[in-house]
This record gives C-alpha cells, sequence and structure tokens, in this order.
C-alpha cells in the first residue's frame, strides 16, 4: 500500500483512518452474529457486508469478521460490549484503524448492502 502513495514527483502523507464492525449476537442461535460497520458514512442503514452478488456474508463469531477486516488492512485498536436495549441481546464494538493515503481507500476490498444497491 504504501507503494501506491509514494511516487517519484509527489508523496502523499498517510494517515489513520477507523471503523467499527458491531456484532449483534440477536441470530446467535441461528450460528451466526449479525455484523455491520461504520466508517463514518453518512447513511448507517442496510450497512452490513455483502459479496460480489449482493448476499449478506455470513459471520460465525465476532474474530471471523475482524479477520476479514485484516485481511484487508485494517487494525483492532480497541473492544467494548453493550446491550441492545430493545431486544436484550450482547452488542460487541471493534474500533479498528488502517493507514490510507486517500478516504476513497477506506471501503476499498469490502461493501455494504447500501454500496451494493447504489451500483445497481
Amino acid at each position: 500500500m504504501l507503494i501506491g502513495c509514494v511516487t517519484i514527483t509527489n508523496a502523499q502523507p498517510m494517515y489513520k483512518v477507523y471503523c467499527s464492525i458491531i456484532g449483534n449476537e440477536r441470530e446467535l442461535q441461528n450460528g451466526v452474529v449479525d455484523v455491520t460497520i461504520d466508517y463514518g458514512q453518512e447513511i448507517l442503514r442496510k450497512n452490513y457486508f455483502v459479496d460480489e452478488n449482493g448476499d449478506k456474508i455470513q459471520f460465525r463469531t465476532m474474530i471471523s469478521a475482524m479477520n476479514y477486516m485484516s485481511k484487508l488492512g485494517w487494525n483492532l485498536e480497541e473492544t467494548y460490549h453493550s446491550t441492545d436495549k430493545i431486544m436484550g441481546s450482547l452488542i460487541t464494538v471493534w474500533i479498528l484503524s488502517k493507514q490510507v493515503c486517500d478516504d476513497s481507500e477506506i471501503t476499498q476490498g469490502f461493501q455494504t448492502r447500501f454500496m451494493y444497491e447504489q451500483q445497481q
């Protein structure tokens, strides 16, 4: 990634960006954790991960979601838990970071359902 940021004539400084992956265990009885992402986007609806066909990506655990994000260059910064006040289920939030040269790199390698629908 660093090579992509540096050119012979112009070097763009890298900076750290953050996102959070939020796991809701209400679906745990089905063997999956409902994982959504907040990367600072304006619209937070339909912010779950989808594949190239627009199908929801299922994560068995938060570790599998973190491994997915790690392959995209994201690093774990912090975790915390809370409880969904309506459903009473456990919410797990993992704060991630990565170094980028441009904000367009934030979503590089993944798409949400909202992003997928905007492309159609």
